[in-house]
């Protein structure tokens, strides 16, 4: 079954908002810890990307010092532009199921896009 939306906890949506609130004017990235099921995406928990470099239009980090975890679902990661849709740096770069895109101000639920590695929009949902 094809992924449509992703569910994230009010807890795990807040996070990333601050995060990305606290790295602005410079991008932020975060890797999303959870599980597929039907038709969602459901992330339970954020990791830290190893040994990451941030800057005003990009974020790198050293994918071959990635734990070995099958339970990590894509990732997320700030756009201080405010362009909510993934570059084709990005979507190369696709990692998982999902990716999550956040724009300013950092400030509502409704700043977090969510996308499929086509770059074609998902569901975004919050629980809790």
């Amino acid at each position: 079954m094809m992924v449509k939306r992703v569910v994230l906890s009010s807890r795990v949506a807040d996070s990333l908002l601050e995060m990305a609130r606290l790295a602005y004017p410079l991008e932020m990235l975060a890797l999303l810890r959870g599980e597929k099921r039907g038709d969602g995406v459901y992330v339970e928990e954020l990791l830290l990307a190893p040994l990451s470099k941030h800057g005003s239009s990009s974020v790198y980090f050293r994918l071959d010092l990635m734990p070995m975890d099958f339970t990590i679902v894509g990732l997320a990661h700030s756009h201080p532009s405010g362009i909510p849709k993934p570059s084709l740096d990005d979507l190369h770069n696709f990692i998982g199921r999902v990716m999550l895109i956040l724009i300013p101000p950092f400030s509502s639920y409704r700043d977090i896009y969510a996308f499929n590695s086509e770059g074609e929009r998902l569901e975004v949902v919050v629980e809790g």
